[in-house]
């Protein structure tokens, strides 16, 4: 992951939080409500954050489509990546989409809708992309739900934030762990010296 990129997707998402400002400022609303309880809030985000990942390692295991997208994608997005450029990009993406998707656009659209909304930002291009997708769905669906149960916006960051983290820097440790086993297998072998015949 290069620094232009990171720099792109950073001014990508705070773009993504001006736009929700600028909406909440014309319909006369706060598009940045925290919630009643922040704390209670910032639990449930913590809680819902492990299902998410926990959930998401296990699809990763059980779906060849999914293991398959990983491999094609490691090389662009992890395996070079810093590990404070993916906390980076994890929390520009969690507030910018959350204030964007749940503190502007559900209170006008609805949950159905704003859910739609946000599986649609996150269509790949072509269809090897629709496991991505479908997850990228639900999780728009549960992080609005998270918004109507708590009232406001500090349990959905939340769990968006970490699960992103969690899942980027899960994905970048099992890539080295990898590269490093077959950096040793391959020293191993060319160490070796079998009988000659």
């Amino acid at each position: 992951m290069s620094p232009r990129f990171v720099r792109l997707a950073v001014v990508f998402y705070s773009a993504l939080l001006l736009l929700a400002a600028l909406l909440g400022a014309l319909g006369d609303a706060n598009v940045f409500a925290p919630g009643d309880r922040p704390l209670l809030s910032f639990m449930i985000g913590i809680a819902t954050a492990f299902g998410t990942v926990t959930s998401g390692l296990v699809l990763f295991y059980v779906l060849p489509a999914l293991r398959a997208l990983s491999e094609e994608l490691a090389p662009m997005l992890v395996d070079s990546a810093r590990r404070r450029d993916l906390i980076l990009i994890s929390v520009a993406s969690g507030i910018g989409e959350e204030v964007l998707f749940r503190g502007a656009l559900q209170p006008i659209l609805g949950l159905v809708l704003a859910s739609l909304l946000f599986g649609g930002m996150h269509i790949g291009p072509d269809r090897r992309y629709l496991v991505w997708t479908l997850w990228a769905l639900g999780a728009g669906f549960l992080f609005g739900f998270l918004y109507v149960w708590t009232g406001g916006l500090v349990a959905p960051i939340t769990a968006h934030v970490l699960h992103n983290a969690a899942t980027l820097l899960i994905w970048r440790r099992s890539r080295r762990r990898m590269a490093e086993e077959r950096n040793n297998e391959s020293l191993a072998e060319s160490f070796a010296v079998g009988p000659e015949r």
